[in-house]
């Protein structure tokens, strides 16, 4: 009987204007669930990759199709030149900001793949700090394979000039734009660049800064679904216990009283008169 209530003229936009809310959480709530299977497809993949050999960039040629490096570790022998070395301007660490130190590995045959050594505090950011942070000599070199950061539009990724390519050599840049980088590098660099993993038992604190890739937490999205869901469930539930209360409030409201002589209207013929 209520339910046929709410698709009465009384309630038919409001059940409308419920449903579409409830249609709405449910989106939402499968949404949750498509972005749970990509962070399990994402740690999956993470996981396979992490634990298979080492590429190595000195003995190998980088493959056309670069997604199946992606997510596993790079090695390479070759040496740091530091005289070379540039800096990534603005970048957090644990909301702090400071700057990711970015060097040149110079391999054999004249090429060399840029690797971001990893992240360093404003206090310790000036180059009179750089010779401190620079890597042990005959340190072998572990990281992962990361593609160039290519300009969003026409702005550029040089420090000095916002709108156009810098024309001297910068010091100083806010991404790893490497067809840009390569025009002050006196040799020939990799199409890609590598982000350096920490060494085993390295000190998490450690300057610079370095952090291994760690798997997703998928459950969140998990959690979100099932609030998701609920809503949807409570919203449809609650509305129709609102058409149910309204409805037999009205049912059960007493009739209104019938009009009498002292309402100003003439008492009734068949009654006897008083004396």
């Amino acid at each position: 009987m209520y339910l046929r209530k709410l698709f009465s003229r009384q309630w038919i936009l409001w059940t409308v204007a419920v449903v579409l809310m409830m249609a709405l959480f449910v989106r939402l709530g499968f949404w949750q669930l498509d972005r749970l299977e990509q962070k399990r497809a994402y740690n999956t993949t993470l996981s396979t990759r992490w634990h298979q050999e080492p590429f190595n960039l000195s003995q190998e040629a980088l493959p056309a199709a670069l997604e199946g490096l992606e997510y596993r570790r790079v090695t390479a022998t070759g040496a740091f030149d530091y005289a070379h070395q540039i800096v990534l301007k603005s970048q957090v660490y644990r909301d702090a900001v400071g700057i990711v130190l970015v060097t040149p590995f110079v391999l054999a045959e004249n090429r060399a793949v840029l690797v971001a050594r990893g992240w360093v505090p404003l206090d310790r950011s000036a180059p009179q700090f750089w010779p401190e942070l620079e890597e042990p000599a005959g340190a072998p070199l572990l990281g992962l394979l990361r593609p160039s950061q290519s300009r969003p539009g026409a702005e550029t990724s040089g420090a000095e000039t916002p709108g156009a390519e810098p024309s001297t050599p910068q010091a100083e840049w806010y991404r790893i734009d490497i067809p840009a980088i390569q025009q002050q590098m006196p040799y020939q660099l990799e199409p890609v660049w590598l982000q350096q993993l920490p060494e085993p038992a390295r000190p998490p604190d450690r300057l610079p800064i370095r952090e291994e890739p760690t798997a997703l937490d998928s459950s969140t999205h998990l959690g979100y679904a099932v609030q998701w869901f609920s809503f949807a469930v409570i919203t449809g539930f609650g509305y129709i216990m609102l058409v149910r209360f309204r409805e037999r409030r009205l049912t059960a409201a007493p009739p209104p009283p019938r009009p009498t002589a002292d309402d100003g209207e003439s008492a009734d013929p068949q009654s006897p008169a008083l004396a």
